[in-house]
């Protein structure tokens, strides 16, 4: 050999090979692992088979037997329901695989009156069933399979015809209604050669053995039921993880990496134990973008899409059935500072609960009552949502909301005359402790004070450390009789903070004091931090303070009691106006127990004497003309019981009754419906009229009398109904709306 033969021979032999750019196809069945519980099948030891499921694969497995096949068919059919009407079939090769394998409900037992045809001289005619049975030569009887009997038209159908596409008017959308020569047109039509080769054709597309694209439809059908296993673990997950809101994505979308995100790293737990998926994740991770995998946040995020459209069509579809409906609003910006309005429905189950039910967010709406009343009026038309059934409303008490002119309220109510506007009741308590706080000035530094102690603990974690090791040390010292209260922040719109806040600094009084004046002390601390400590513990000891802590931790935590029970999907008007009257009956009592706040806050604070009355007495220079005869000079008791006790209790009770009358106005309408047993039939029969009269579009004639029969029918049942969501419960589970049309 030449030795350019030899050069070229090795100028060849690195050049690379042809089958180097195609994969390898792999021999063993592709599909095996596909049965109906593939877990059950498989041992442990078993290792994972390779699975090949893509839609253009050239590779058909052979078909062991027909009775795989035909397994395999059913399930894959299973799901797949047409309608028992022939005239509301859409005719395509799934319908005719399904009618061919299951066959279909003829209607013979139902009621054939829409089925009448009227003839010349006013004769009619209908179905008779006797027209689904043929009487043989010989005397015998028998049924005619292929006849269907269509309710929504009144006609019957061949079931072959119909979906193999027979030229007769028994196959026709219209179908047949000739019930005068309806025997004879029957026989004829079964005798013909066109039904006889519909009938042979459904016959042969249901024996699956028998056709040609048996290995076609069979390697088909076992990639349907594959990706549906794989789908109900991907959904599974979806749904587990979006309803405890946790984030399903990651950093990057890549199989094995620890950035992955909660969706991936789920996945990939499940698949240490489900071989399934295991193989799937083996073939299909990391494929990069334009393959199917199902595996991306593309696949997730649409099907999130799909299932909050199926929520979403179940709530509007309830909410349609019982017809009428409250609204909830309320807007909020989110983490990115875009302004987002909140927009939930509340309306009444069948079993006589209520139910609050969230539709959407609303992004970018704007402020105002009209920006946010076009954003509704859009979403109600998206939704197809009749805002005329609108019979309640309640938002927060914003003037853009709350507002009697220009408010949101306001504009729902032009709309829907009905929809009466129902302030949101915790949000009231809210404002009530807002409204106390800020009516003295002993208040606004007492909240401040409580911000700054969290605040100069939490900038150090030394100064944490201090803090937790002094509580730990107490509570061991007491045996752990009373569990130990870090100190809590403080929050501008949940007042509940405020009384978690007030709570730990009430408890942990004197560890908060040791703590700051062993940082006082310690050389080793920055100057600026043991001036800022003695100064915060020179305000902590304070008589004032110590009271102002007793007086709003006793305040809070009842306020907070009640807000938690405002919070309940389940409270009705005549509840929420039980619990403001109770909080007013409580404060105004309290007002004449100054003394005994005053005596808790000296054990607490071992103090005796007011700020004021230790400190030299300010002189005040004397205008010309002016006379220093009645100025009233006050103890420290005096300005602390009149000037910041009394004004802070009288503000309480002040601001919920202005807020209960809200309540109450709307509460007068229904009351006497949870009264109807202590009124007379006098009273009765008035205010159901006054009720009539408000909702005339919406109450019966007979309204009256069912008042009064309701009233006669609680005397005699022994039980308890006195509030509106007993009464509605009892009488829907005693099924009795036709006796009192609730």
């Amino acid at each position: 050999m030449s030795a350019m033969s030899k050069r070229k021979r090795l100028s060849v032999s690195k050049i690379g090979k042809l089958d180097n750019f195609f994969p390898k196809i792999n021999k063993t069945n592709p599909l095996e692992i596909i049965v109906e519980n593939p877990v059950e099948n498989i041992s442990e030891n078993s290792s994972y088979p390779d699975i090949i499921c893509d839609p253009g694969s050239s590779i058909i497995p052979s078909i062991a037997s027909g009775s795989t096949s035909t397994k395999i068919t059913t399930e894959f059919l299973e799901e797949f329901v047409i309608s028992d009407d022939p005239a509301e079939w859409t005719i395509n090769d799934s319908t005719r695989d399904f009618i061919s394998i299951n066959g279909i409900k003829q209607n013979m037992d139902v009621d054939f009156s829409g089925s009448r045809r009227v003839y010349k001289g006013d004769s009619t005619r209908c179905l008779s069933k006797s027209l689904f049975d043929r009487q043989l030569r010989n005397g015998e009887r028998c049924t005619r399979p292929w006849l269907v009997y269509s309710k929504s038209k009144g006609v019957v159908f061949c079931d072959p015809c119909r979906a193999f596409g027979g030229e007769s008017q028994f196959g026709e959308t219209e179908g047949f209604s000739d019930w005068k020569n309806a025997f004879k047109t029957v026989s004829s039509h079964e005798n013909s050669a066109n039904h006889k080769s519909c009938v042979l054709d459904m016959i042969q597309r249901g024996n699956i053995k028998s056709r040609i694209d048996q290995e076609i439809v069979a390697q088909r059908e076992k990639e349907v039921v594959y990706w549906r296993k794989l789908l109900e673990r991907i959904v599974t997950t979806i749904i587990f993880l979006a309803t405890r809101g946790l984030a399903l994505r990651g950093d990057d979308e890549n199989i094995g990496s620890l950035h992955n995100g909660n969706f991936l790293m789920s996945l990939e737990l499940i698949a240490q134990f489900d071989p399934l998926l295991a193989s799937h994740m083996s073939r299909y991770g990391n494929p990069g973008s334009g393959h199917i995998s199902y595996l991306s946040s593309t696949i997730y995020e649409e099907l999130i899409s799909l299932m909050a459209a199926k929520v979403v069509n179940i709530i509007l579809s309830e909410m349609k059935a019982v017809k009428y409906f409250s609204i909830i609003v309320d807007s909020t910006p989110d983490i990115s500072h875009s302004d987002q309005l909140t927009f939930v429905v509340r309306y009444v189950q069948n079993d006589g609960f209520p139910v609050q039910r969230f539709i959407q967010f609303i992004e970018n709406t704007g402020h105002s009552g009209e920006d946010m009343i076009n954003a509704l009026t859009t979403t109600f038309d998206k939704y197809g949502i009749d805002i005329t059934n609108c019979r309640g409303q309640s938002y927060d008490n914003a003037a853009n909301m709350s507002g009697a002119y220009n408010g949101l309220q306001a504009r729902i109510k032009f709309l829907s005359p009905l929809a009466e506007y129902i302030p949101c009741s915790a949000h009231s308590i809210n404002l009530v402790a807002e409204s106390a706080a800020e009516a003295c000035e002993e208040g606004c530094l007492f909240f401040r004070l409580l911000q700054e102690i969290l605040n100069f603990f939490t900038a150090s974690t030394l100064r944490w450390k201090l803090l937790q090791d002094e509580m730990i040390l107490t509570q061991t010292l007491k045996r752990g009789k009373e569990k130990a209260l870090t100190v809590k922040g403080l929050s501008a719109t949940r007042w509940s903070s405020r009384s978690e806040a007030c709570r730990s600094i009430y408890k942990s009084w004197d560890d908060i004091q040791r703590t700051l004046l062993y940082i006082e002390n310690d050389k080793n601390q920055k100057p600026n931090v043991r001036c800022e400590a003695k100064g915060i513990r020179l305000r902590l000891e304070r008589l004032e303070t110590a009271f102002m802590t007793v007086l709003w931790d006793f305040i809070l935590k009842r306020l907070n009691a009640i807000s938690i029970l405002l919070q309940s999907t389940q409270i009705d008007i005549s509840t929420v106006l039980e619990l403001y009257d109770s909080l007013i009956a409580l404060f105004s009592e309290t007002r004449e127990n100054f003394n005994e706040y005053e005596d808790r806050a000296m054990q607490l604070s071992k103090m005796n004497n007011y700020e004021k009355d230790h400190k030299r007495k300010k002189k005040r220079k004397l205008m010309s003309g002016e006379s220093a005869e009645g100025e009233v000079d006050m103890t420290g008791l005096e300005t602390v019981r009149i000037g910041t006790f009394l004004v802070i209790i009288d503000n309480i009770v002040c601001e919920l009754k202005k807020r209960r009358n809200s309540y109450h106005l709307f509460n007068e309408k229904f009351s006497f419906l949870t009264q109807l047993t202590t009124l007379s039939n006098v009273e009765i029969i008035e205010k159901a009229k006054n009720f009539m009269n408000i909702y005339s579009t919406d109450i019966e004639e007979g309204f009256v009398e069912e008042c009064l029969h309701f009233s006669s029918h609680c005397m005699v049942s022994p039980e308890e109904r006195n509030t509106p969501l007993k009464i509605l419960t009892w009488l829907r589970r005693e099924s009795f709306q036709d006796l009192f049309l609730v």
